[in-house]
């Protein structure tokens, strides 16, 4: 397997994106099975009416979701689960290391609402430590989608490429950044090319900081990295050598996510580059809104980044 491509079928919602193409997966395979936990999509329909043994909806049970996928997958079956990002990886840590990671088992699991999708039901449905998280479990995969081309993608390089994978993601619909040509294998991508500063993001972050690159014109550029586990060190690796600073933009905790990953990497790579984090702080978020609302109250909205970059580009 040397590429993988998005399908050519067109989305409006990223939901509909992602549970589509694992239709058309499952509707070809009977050994895919889709295990939710009361937390549907439109397109879950498609499934009940036409594949319904293929559907198992366990209801808020998501720790034993869990342990009913290792038990599927044991058995042969290709597993793919679902729930609010929170809840199918935080909740379920402990049944993802010992049923799923120390048996080897390809489970992929799907979580809707990372970051602040879910901003207005507060802190315990907020996915700004799963990426830390789940980083620290052995073998996995981490794919962080930024726009519906991307997430569409995603089930097939699951199922092409069996292990165990957490896809994260957003709902609603945001500008495409990828054409359908792009090979999902690489696991990131320059979608902006500048001369001097490159801003490093992940997932609907990305849309910001093509639009602060614009701001900062040519001397800013922007690279996707979709892939967070396992990172694509040496395509990395060539795509920084042409910029003199880094500005890693994030929806997590600083410490952790993707900044930590781009510091692990520039600390073995011994790069030295002037680094600046722009993420969320460490302590936990008593704040209820959208996304748009909470940034500013945190500090991290479009004018208060631009603020920060800029004196980061001027600092010697």
């Amino acid at each position: 397997m040397n590429k993988i491509t998005a399908p050519k079928r067109k989305y409006q919602d990223m939901r509909d994106a992602f549970f589509e193409e694992l239709f058309q997966i499952a509707s070809i395979d009977r050994d895919v099975i889709l295990l939710m936990a009361d937390q549907g999509a439109q397109t879950m329909k498609k499934f009940e009416e036409k594949i319904p043994d293929q559907l198992i909806n366990v209801g808020i049970a998501e720790q034993n979701m869990i342990s009913v996928a290792a038990g599927l997958a044991l058995c042969g079956k290709k597993v793919f689960v679902h729930a609010i990002a929170n809840f199918t990886t935080l909740r379920c840590y402990e049944q993802i290391k010992v049923d799923l990671s120390i048996m080897n088992l390809p489970v992929t699991i799907a979580g809707v609402g990372a970051g602040f999708t879910y901003g207005s039901d507060g802190p315990t449905h907020h996915a700004n430590q799963d990426i830390a998280a789940m980083r620290a479990i052995p073998g996995i995969r981490i794919l962080n989608a930024s726009d519906i081309v991307s997430l569409s993608a995603f089930p097939h390089l699951a199922y092409q490429i069996p292990k165990l994978t957490y896809i994260r993601f957003d709902k609603g619909n945001y500008i495409a950044l990828y054409n359908k040509n792009h090979n999902f294998l690489d696991g990131m991508y320059e979608v902006v090319k500048g001369t001097d500063t490159v801003i490093i993001s992940t997932g609907i972050m990305v849309h910001q900081a093509v639009k602060i690159a614009n701001q900062f014109k040519s001397k800013v550029g922007v690279i996707d990295i979709y892939q967070l586990k396992p990172l694509n060190e040496e395509k990395l690796h060539k795509l920084l050598s042409s910029y003199k600073k880094i500005v890693v933009l994030e929806e997590h905790l600083s410490y952790g996510g993707l900044a930590t990953i781009v510091a692990d990497m520039l600390a073995d790579y011994s790069l030295n580059k002037g680094f600046l984090r722009i993420g969320l702080p460490d302590e936990n978020i008593f704040i209820y809104g959208d996304r748009n609302y909470m940034h500013k109250q945190i500090g991290i909205s479009y004018p208060q980044i631009i603020k920060k970059i800029d004196k980061f580009l001027k600092d010697k």
